[in-house]
């Protein structure tokens, strides 16, 4: 459309449109840099397929919040914590989705049982209905697993050590994925960054390899996605979605691709 000179605007809805998807974008590279603490520029430029310019921009934009440092060429998460605050933005993401995820995956869950919790904020939505199962064990890599659970004496806590990873707030490493190859558990519970073409995806190297490690010495593991995993990406594979018993997910999937994950055991 075009104002009285001739010249063209965007209408409100195409504005409102944009301010949407830039909101969208951003709090979708915060979601890269709580798990990786940093990225460049030209990597997030291809995970989303915008140009340089505008990841500058969102880049910038960030930086107004006080919630990352631009760097030449990258930028940095300023404050896992602050951000974490401010925005609360992995834990309030799809919190109706995850909420009916996390009911259905306590469900599972009887006392006396040996539980593998991972470092994701789709698992720590599980702590605070875990107390009323006691007796349980937990093992888990995860700082804030260890603090949340902690206070109850009915909670037996195995904690793996290994190298500490400020930004996930978790241990991880070869001391790390050793230590949970002397144990043994009933069910692990985790989540994943990304679904891709029936594949689960981690931006973190090291972050894969302890989940893996986990899984191994695990008699059944659940996947806990919502469905705004459920989108194109992804850097290192964590594992197909037929290498876990079950994976929980939310009605709100493209029923396409619903169809598609029905051998895969989802539970919708």
């Amino acid at each position: 459309m075009t104002d009285g000179s001739g010249v063209t605007t965007a209408s409100p809805g195409v504005l409102l449109s944009k301010r949407r998807d830039n909101s969208a974008r951003q709090q979708q590279i915060l979601d890269v840099l709580l798990e990786t603490g940093s990225a460049t520029i030209e990597t997030l430029s291809e995970r989303f397929g915008v140009s340089r310019m505008t990841i500058h921009r969102d880049a910038h934009a960030l930086a107004a919040q006080g919630l990352i440092d631009k760097l030449h060429g990258s930028i940095v998460l300023k404050n896992r914590v602050v951000t974490q605050k401010t925005v609360n933005f992995r834990k309030s993401r799809a919190p109706d989705l995850k909420e009916s995820i996390i009911h259905r995956a306590i469900s599972m869950i009887t006392p006396e049982q040996i539980l593998v919790l991972d470092d994701s904020t789709t698992v720590a939505a599980m702590l605070p209905l875990l107390p009323a199962l006691a007796p349980l064990t937990i093992i888990t890599n995860a700082v804030g697993v260890i603090q949340a659970l902690a206070p109850y004496p009915n909670l037996k806590i195995i904690c793996l050590g290994g190298d500490y990873n400020q930004p996930r707030n978790a241990f991880f490493g070869l001391v790390c994925e050793q230590a949970a190859k002397s144990l043994r558990a009933n069910t692990m519970f985790l989540s994943t960054s990304i679904i891709h073409n029936e594949t689960a995806f981690q931006n973190d190297q090291d972050v894969v390899k302890v989940k893996q490690a986990l899984m191994q010495i695990s008699d059944q593991t659940v996947l806990l996605v919502d469905s705004t995993k459920f989108r194109k990406g992804g850097l290192h594979r964590l594992a197909s979605l037929n290498e876990f018993d079950l994976v929980l997910t939310d009605s709100q999937i493209k029923p396409s691709l619903r169809k598609s994950l029905i051998q895969y055991l989802i539970n919708i």
